[in-house]
């Protein structure tokens, strides 16, 4: 039995990684392992930042018509085609369900859908520092308003909910 999470949907990151069974730090969280398989992955994006947060988050994750443009992992220099950014890369061969969450208030996230990685390319863009670096851009599609999680998972969202 399944319960549908629908876009629009806010949770906390807690929520998010006990619902998903992932992490809860980065931006791209990964169910499963690169040598065994992933079985879905979390992508959580800050869309509207200051000029003080974007010290801390350099990434310019942005919406281009319907596609979200996602930046790699990868604070300082070039980033590197591992980790997160392989597991979004092999999405495209793989197509594992990948759950995408704005960043709206600490400890806010609003569910956007389910996505698909159509492409990746590289573009310039400041690190951390300030330094321009080469960054991994990976063109996301919506392919569902709503996610189908399994009925356990429905306990866990409830029950974290109610602390």
């Amino acid at each position: 039995m399944h319960v549908l999470l629908k876009t629009g949907a806010v949770l906390s990151n807690r929520e998010i990684s006990r619902t998903f069974n992932v992490c809860t730090r980065r931006g791209i969280r990964y169910s499963g392992s690169l040598k065994t398989g992933i079985r879905h992955v979390v992508l959580t994006t800050v869309l509207s930042k200051t000029p003080e947060e974007s010290v801390e988050n350099p990434y310019n994750d942005r919406f281009e018509g319907e596609s979200l443009l996602y930046t790699g992992e990868g604070r300082l220099g070039n980033q590197r085609m591992e980790r997160g950014n392989l597991a979004l890369k092999m999405q495209m061969e793989k197509r594992f369900p990948i759950f995408v969450f704005e960043k709206k208030t600490p400890g806010k996230y609003v569910f956007l859908g389910q996505y698909d990685v159509v492409s990746v390319q590289t573009e310039k863009q400041p690190d951390a520092h300030g330094k321009p670096r080469k960054v991994f851009i990976f063109r996301l599609e919506k392919a569902s308003d709503s996610a189908s999680l399994p009925i356990k998972t429905l306990k866990t969202f409830r029950n974290s909910k109610s602390k």
